[in-house]
């Protein structure tokens, strides 16, 4: 990541208030504002592990992959892409002139049997991940090379340009992010709206913005309903409090049954027992894209900033499609409305087997009859999934049959890695008669509602399941 990349930006600031009005920033400011939506929320974690105030308890998810040992994985790669999440934005974010999104690039592997003459393999499938079994068994840990451009597919904009914004401008930032292409009437317009007759008591500052006050930005995004205010004249920001929300709607669907243990006292869930198919879909929060997880929450309280990015005119349309790798997609994710980008490759393969290349359809044909190869279609593997198993497409990240505990606050343990005595302790309550037990059926709009709280409580379970927990009737002595 190029960290000493720098943007001026002009800021128009109320003195009497210390407030951000204002700000007027280039394109290559706005680009990166806008990639900031293409970010997973796992990433989004990371970046913004050391902000203590941010996030709530959603951090506890990426805490909680990193320590759970690689045996409760379904596989080696399920841990590595809950761990460094990827989305197909970020090879466009890769020309930015400061890329918040820098990962590894993507490789891709099969089986080495393919290229052999003798002893050869007849799978045709690929892996982004070294660590995946062929359906012969063998590591597919034979690189093949796949260009960048190859990868690409529709390139978005241009270096010149713009890539994520539409026109090349410069652009106003309102305090709450609301973006627009400048001009003089804008301005004034936009003053006008905020109460300005004149501007003597606002001045200017122009300052340098690098990969530091983006993360800044980034944390304020969560914390705050004027970020520029908060991220650029150092003023503290409280982490909003979480609202009552709105019980969510009732949506018929896949459902997962959950056993919670509710303290009497202050109806607070202490912990959750469950199977592996509510820990993928707790999981999968890691996947989400921060304009997806917006969508989704549709809720201004959290993310109103975040909105008025996602909403803004000066943003290319193609760039508010952000997809997901094939192989984040299994049956619990469709609750969340993924949608997944799954792109078979053509492989050429010489004559003579020593060197090989990947490349499209149109593009191979030519090559190989020039060179007197032969041309393998390859698709992608799904490297959740292990050879031999019954294991469809469907599959999630965690091992299956495995019963995990989920504490308030989102920390994920596997129930054979702990003591249920000592977790009993742990509680603190009077006597074993203070906890109820209830089994909860969790839905679409129960995860919506885990995610909107982890972002803003340490207490996800308790809120998020609150509507679920009717108070079971006295019983008669």
């Amino acid at each position: 990541m190029n960290k000493s990349a720098k943007f001026s930006l002009k800021l128009l600031i109320d003195e009497k208030t210390n407030k951000v009005v204002l700000a007027e920033a280039g394109q290559d400011f706005v680009d990166v504002l806008m990639s900031l939506l293409t970010l997973p929320m796992g990433k989004v974690a990371r970046l913004l592990e050391n902000q203590k105030a941010v996030l709530g308890c959603y951090k506890n998810l990426n805490r909680s992959v990193a320590n759970m040992g690689i045996d409760h994985f379904e596989t080696e790669a399920c841990k590595s892409m809950l761990m460094c999440p990827k989305s197909t934005m970020e090879i466009h974010c890769s020309r930015l002139k400061l890329n918040m999104s820098h990962t590894n690039p993507t490789n891709f592997f099969v089986c080495p049997k393919l290229f052999q003459t003798t002893d050869s393999c007849s799978s045709r499938a690929y892996s982004n991940f070294n660590t995946s079994r062929c359906s012969c068994g063998s590591l597919m840990n034979a690189q093949i090379p796949v260009p960048e451009e190859e990868q690409v597919g529709e390139v978005i904009g241009n270096n010149a340009d713009g890539v994520l914004v539409n026109c090349r401008s410069s652009f106003i930032v309102t305090d709450d992010l609301k973006v627009s292409v400048n001009s003089i009437g804008l301005v004034m317009q936009a003053l006008n709206e905020l109460g300005y007759v004149d501007c003597s008591d606002l001045r200017e500052t122009l300052l340098d913005v690098g990969f530091e006050e983006v993360l800044n930005l980034l944390g304020c995004l969560f914390t705050s309903e004027s970020p520029l205010t908060c991220a650029f004249l150092r003023k503290t920001c409280v982490t909003r409090k979480h609202l009552m929300l709105s019980p969510p709607a009732t949506i018929k669907g896949k459902v997962c049954s959950v056993k919670v243990f509710v303290r009497k006292l202050d109806r607070e869930i202490l912990y959750a027992e469950c199977n592996e198919d509510f820990i993928n879909s707790l999981l999968s929060f890691l996947v989400l894209p921060l304009e997806l997880a917006c969508s989704l929450s549709n809720d201004n309280t959290i993310f109103g900033c975040v909105g008025n990015l996602c909403r803004s005119p000066c943003r290319r349309t193609a760039s508010g499609s952000c997809r997901h790798p094939y192989y984040y997609i299994f049956s619990n994710i469709h609750l969340l409305n993924y949608t997944s980008q799954s792109v078979p490759y053509d492989c050429f393969i010489p004559r003579n087997y020593y060197s090989y290349s990947c490349y499209k359809v149109a593009r191979s044909i030519e090559r190989s009859l020039s060179d007197g190869g032969k041309i393998v279609r390859l698709h992608p593997n799904d490297p959740k999934v292990k050879p031999g198993t019954s294991s469809g497409s469907g599959s999630g990240f965690m091992k299956k049959h495995t019963k995990f505990v989920v504490s308030n606050d989102l920390t994920i343990t596997p129930m054979n890695s702990f003591s249920t005595i000592g977790l009993l302790k742990k509680t603190q309550v009077g006597s074993i008669s203070d906890l109820e037990e209830y089994q909860l059926s969790i839905s679409k709009p129960e995860l919506i509602s885990i995610l909107r709280a982890s972002l803003t409580s340490s207490s996800a379970l308790t809120i998020g399941l609150s509507n679920l927990l009717v108070k079971k009737p006295k019983e008669k002595t």
